[in-house]
C-alpha cells in the first residue's frame, strides 16, 4: 500500500509507519472501502437546523457565523439579507442564524460568551 507524508508530501511503500525524512506518521494514499463508506454516510447525514439568534445587521450575523464555524459548529444564515447580491445594501427582511440541533447548546454557550454580558459596562469618555 502506498503511504503519504502529510508534511513533506513524500510517497513511501508501507514499510514503516513514520516518514524517514521528517518523522511524521504516514497516512494511506488511498481509502479502503470501509473508510470511503463511512465518509459517504457522514456526508448524507441529515442535519436539522434550529434558530440560535436574530441579528439585525448582516455584518454582525456574518461575525457570529464565522466565530461559530471556527469553533466547529455547523451554521446556516437565513433571511432577506443572505439572498441579496449586495447584502450590505439590502434593507428589510429578517435574518436568522441557524445551527445544527445537536450543537445548539454549545453554540448558545459560545454566543453568550462572545456577544452577551450581564455586567454593566461603564465607559468614560476620553477628553
Amino acid at each position: 500500500m502506498l503511504m503519504l507524508c502529510p508534511i513533506c508530501a513524500g510517497e513511501f511503500q508501507a514499510v514503516s509507519e513514520s516518514c524517514p525524512g521528517c518523522g511524521v506518521g504516514l497516512v494511506p494514499g488511498t481509502m479502503d472501502n470501509r473508510v470511503a463508506a463511512e465518509i459517504e454516510a457522514a456526508d448524507r447525514q441529515h442535519i436539522k437546523f434550529v434558530e440560535l439568534c436574530r441579528p439585525r445587521l448582516y455584518p454582525v450575523a456574518m461575525l457570529i457565523k464565522q466565530m461559530l464555524e471556527q469553533n466547529g459548529v455547523r451554521t446556516m444564515l437565513q433571511g432577506g439579507h443572505s439572498i441579496s447580491v449586495l447584502p450590505y445594501l439590502a434593507f428589510g427582511g429578517e435574518l436568522r442564524l441557524l445551527v445544527d440541533a445537536t450543537q445548539h447548546e454549545f453554540a448558545d454557550d459560545l454566543y453568550r460568551a462572545y456577544f452577551e454580558t450581564d455586567e454593566e459596562l461603564d465607559y468614560s469618555a476620553d477628553e
